[in-house]
């Protein structure tokens, strides 16, 4: 199933988000993210449903995460873990080798990026949000297998990267 098609630039601009400034703007980070994999879920699994119907969901998980980042970052840590690693799910589920996945693997996903991202909190969420703007980017792209699996490493590796050193900034040595 091709992602859900919602503007390129906004998709990109979104991945960019999420990619750079994932852990340093945590709250962005899991409204984007939220977003984004409400989007793709109502798509996925309520595709009769008006394109409207996919916005609202995604702006509704995506609102849900923000508020949850603003009044409880703990928990919002691993519901930015459930999301990141749903929506990487959700992203690659059909490519080559996932075609069989059954429904519930974005769900069993989702808990254990929750889990990593509840104990591991900083790493994880640098980790997880890096891989899914790259996700997010890439998906715009008609690319070749090879090129798209290179640029998504890239650019995920470059996320981590900027993300580590603005971390590094933040706390006394």
């Amino acid at each position: 199933m091709e992602p859900f098609a919602i503007d390129n630039a906004v998709r990109v601009l979104l991945g960019c988000a999420a990619l750079l400034a994932g852990r340093n703007i945590f709250w962005l980070f899991i409204a984007v993210i939220g977003f984004l994999l409400g989007t793709e879920l109502a798509h996925a699994w309520l595709a009769d449903q008006p394109v409207w119907f996919a916005l609202v969901a995604g702006l509704v998980m995506g609102l849900i995460g923000a508020l949850l980042a603003i009044v409880y970052e703990r928990v919002a840590f691993a519901l930015a873990g459930f999301y990141a690693a749903a929506f990487l799910v959700m992203m690659y589920a059909d490519k080559p080798g996932f075609a069989s996945m059954p429904a519930i693997t974005p769900y069993v996903a989702g808990v254990f990026g929750a889990l990593l991202a509840a104990l591991l909190t900083d790493w994880t969420i640098i980790v997880l949000s890096a891989l899914a703007g790259a996700a997010a980017i890439v998906s715009v792209f008609a690319l070749q297998p090879v090129v798209e699996a290179v640029c998504f490493l890239a650019l995920a590796l470059v996320g981590v990267l900027v993300q580590r050193n603005m971390l590094a900034r933040r706390r006394p040595q």
